[in-house]
C-alpha cells in the first residue's frame, strides 16, 4: 500500500502478464451510488482516461470489481513532492509552476472544463524525466461524496480539497468551484515548497477571508517569483492569473532568468493612492479589461542603474536623480545642500500658491453645486455597481461552463437577478438557457437543470418553463433594442407554432427578417444563412 485517503487507497502492483510495475487506485464501494451515480462515475473516469497531456498522470484503465471502482495508473517511483517541502530551489519552483499550470490550462480549456479541486503536494508526482505531473484530477465532489466513508464533518474538509490549500471563496455560503480555485491551491503549494510552511497555516484561505494579509515570500528569491505567488494568492478569484497566463510567465522566467529581476513596482501598486479622491472609482474597474494581458503586470522595463557615482552633468541626467536636484562634477557637499534647499523652498512656495487657488475653486464649486454633488454621488455608485455587476456576470459564465447541476442552478439564478437589473448580456444568457434550440450548450444546461424534454419536439415538457422562455427571449430583445438576432430567431418558433403565445406566422416572419439583418450587421454570416433558410421555407399567412 502506498497511501489511503477518505475516498480511496493506492497500491503498488505488478502486472503478472508483462511484469510491469503499476499503481492501482481502489475507490470505496459504489454500492450506494445508484444508477445515476454509476453513470456519473463512468463518465468522469472516461474523461480521465481520454486526456492527453505530459503533465497529467493519465489512467490506463478503469473498471469495477465487487462494486468497488478502480483505476490502473503508471507507477511513479520518485513519489510525490511532499519530501521536497522547504527544500525546493527557485529554478525548480519555476518548473513546478510551469508544469502544473500547463496541465491546468489543458484541463480548464476542455469542454466542459475539468477542475482539479484538490491541488496539494500529495497530488503532484515527480516523473522519471524530471517533469511534474498532476494526479487525482477529474473526479467531482459529487462523486467523492457518494464514495466517501467518512462523516459529513470530515467530508467538508476532503470534498473540495484539503483545507490548508483552499481559496477564501471556498469558505463562502455558495462555495461552488471556479478555475481560480486551482490557481490559489497551486500558489499555496509552491509557497510551501520554497519556505517549508503554508502562507496561511492550517486555516488556508479561511484566515485570509477574515482579513489576514498575504505574507511576503521570505528568502533570497527573485522579485518576479514573489510577485507571481502574491498574484496567485489574491483574495478575489478575478485578481489571480489564469493557468494559461501562469504557464507563459513561468516559461519566460525559465528561458530568460534575467527577466526575473526586471520587475518594477506596478503602476497600480497602491490602490488607495491611485483612487480619485472625489469619485472613488475602483482601480479594478479601470484595468479590468486588460486582466488577460499578464505581461503588462509582470514584465516592465528594468529600473535604471542606481548608486553609481556621477562623473559628469550628462551622466546625471541618465542616472535617475530626482528632478530639480543639481549635481555638478567636482562640487562639494555644502554646494549640493544649498542647491537642494533652494529647490525645495521654491517648490514649497509653488505648492502653497497652488493649494490656495485650488481651495478657492473648490469653495466656488461647493457654494453652488449641491445638485452636482448629488449627481457625482450617483455616478460613483453607478460605477461601483457596474464593476460588481461585470464581475458577477463573468463568474456566472464560468459557473455555466461547469458540468455540475448545482453550478448551473446557481448561475442561472444569479443571471436572472442581473437581467432583472437591466443587464442585457445576462438576459441573453438566461434566454439562451430557456430557449427552444438544439445548440449543444443550451441542451446541456437544460439536462443539468433536470428539465424533462419532449422526445419529438425537444422542448421542455413543462408549460411554465416554456412561458419563462418566451418571457426572457422578449426581455433580451427589448434590452438589446431588437439587436439580439439569436433571441429573435429563437422566439420566432414560439410564434410560428403557437407555443405559449398566439400563433402568428406574420410576426414570426417579421422577427426572422430583423434577425437576418442584425446577423449581417454583426458579420455572423453562418447564423444569417441559418435564418435565411428558415425564411425561405415559411409561407406568409393569407389575409
Amino acid at each position: 500500500m502506498l497511501g489511503r485517503g477518505a475516498f480511496s487507497e493506492v497500491w503498488k502492483v505488478r502486472d503478472t502478464q508483462t511484469g510491469v510495475t503499476l499503481a492501482l487506485k481502489i475507490y470505496n464501494s459504489a454500492s450506494g451510488a445508484g444508477e445515476n451515480g454509476n453513470e456519473m462515475l463512468t463518465h468522469e473516469f472516461a474523461l480521465m482516461v481520454n486526456v492527453s497531456h505530459k503533465n497529467l498522470l493519465r489512467p490506463l484503465f478503469f473498471a469495477t470489481c465487487n462494486n468497488r471502482p478502480y483505476l490502473i495508473l503508471p507507477y511513479c517511483g520518485k513519489g510525490n513532492i511532499g519530501k521536497m517541502v522547504g527544500k525546493m530551489s527557485e529554478d525548480e519552483a519555476w518548473k513546478l509552476l510551469r508544469d502544473c499550470a500547463s496541465a491546468l490550462a489543458y484541463l480548464h480549456a476542455m469542454n466542459p472544463p475539468i477542475l482539479h479541486q484538490d491541488i496539494k503536494p500529495a497530488n503532484i508526482l515527480m516523473g522519471d524525466n524530471g517533469e511534474y505531473m498532476l494526479t487525482d484530477f477529474g473526479v467531482s465532489t459529487q462523486v467523492k461524496a457518494t464514495l466517501s466513508r467518512v462523516s459529513n464533518q470530515e467530508l467538508a474538509l476532503y470534498s473540495a480539497g484539503t483545507i490548508s490549500y483552499m481559496a477564501p471563496e471556498r469558505f463562502s455560503r455558495n462555495n461552488l468551484p471556479v478555475m481560480a480555485n486551482d490557481i490559489y491551491s497551486l500558489g499555496s503549494t509552491v509557497y510551501e515548497m520554497l519556505t517549508g510552511y503554508l502562507p496561511f497555516g492550517n486555516d488556508g484561505g479561511l484566515l485570509q477571508k477574515k482579513g489576514a494579509d498575504i505574507p511576503e515570500l521570505q528568502g533570497d528569491f527573485s522579485p518576479l517569483l514573489k510577485r507571481t505567488l502574491e498574484e496567485c494568492l489574491q483574495a478575489e478569484p478575478w485578481d489571480r492569473p489564469t493557468a494559461e497566463d501562469l504557464e507563459e510567465i513561468a516559461n519566460d522566467a525559465i528561458r530568460h532568468p534575467l527577466n526575473r529581476f526586471k520587475v518594477e513596482e506596478p503602476v497600480v501598486a497602491d490602490t488607495e493612492k491611485l483612487k480619485p479622491t472625489t469619485l472613488q472609482i475602483p482601480v479594478e474597474y479601470l484595468d479590468s479589461f486588460s486582466k488577460n494581458d499578464s505581461s503588462k503586470k509582470y514584465f516592465n522595463q528594468a529600473p535604471a542603474p542606481q548608486n553609481q557615482a556621477p562623473t559628469s552633468q550628462s551622466n546625471n541626467a541618465k542616472s535617475g536623480n530626482n528632478i530639480g536636484e543639481t549635481v555638478v562634477a567636482g562640487s562639494d557637499a555644502p554646494q549640493r545642500d544649498k542647491a537642494k534647499k533652494n529647490y525645495f523652498a521654491i517648490k514649497a512656495v509653488v505648492a502653497f500658491v497652488f493649494l490656495v487657488l485650488l481651495a478657492g475653486i473648490a469653495l466656488l464649486i461647493w457654494n453652488g453645486s449641491s445638485d452636482d454633488a448629488t449627481a457625482q454621488k450617483d455616478f460613483t455608485e453607478s460605477v461601483d455597481s457596474l464593476t460588481k455587476e461585470q464581475r458577477e456576470f463573468e463568474e456566472c459564465r464560468q459557473l455555466f461552463a461547469l458540468d455540475s447541476s448545482d453550478s448551473i442552478h446557481y448561475a442561472l439564478n444569479r443571471m436572472i437577478a442581473l437581467a432583472e437589473l437591466g443587464n442585457k448580456e445576462a438576459a441573453h444568457e438566461v434566454a439562451f438557457t430557456y430557449a427552444w434550440t438544439l445548440e449543444k450548450e443550451s441542451v446541456r444546461r437544460k439536462e443539468l437543470l433536470g428539465w424533462k424534454m419532449n422526445n419529438e419536439t425537444k422542448l421542455p415538457e413543462s408549460v411554465d418553463i416554456n412561458k419563462e422562455a418566451v418571457k426572457w427571449l422578449e426581455k433580451s430583445i427589448q434590452l438589446s433594442d431588437s439587436k439580439d438576432y439569436k433571441a429573435l430567431y429563437w422566439l420566432s418558433f414560439y410564434y410560428y407554432y403557437g407555443i405559449c403565445v398566439k400563433e402568428d406566422t406574420s410576426k414570426a416572419l417579421a422577427m426572422l427578417n430583423i434577425a437576418s439583418k442584425e446577423a449581417e450587421n454583426n458579420h455572423d454570416l453562418e447564423y444569417k444563412k441559418k435564418i435565411d433558410d428558415i425564411i425561405s421555407n415559411i409561407k406568409p399567412q393569407k389575409e
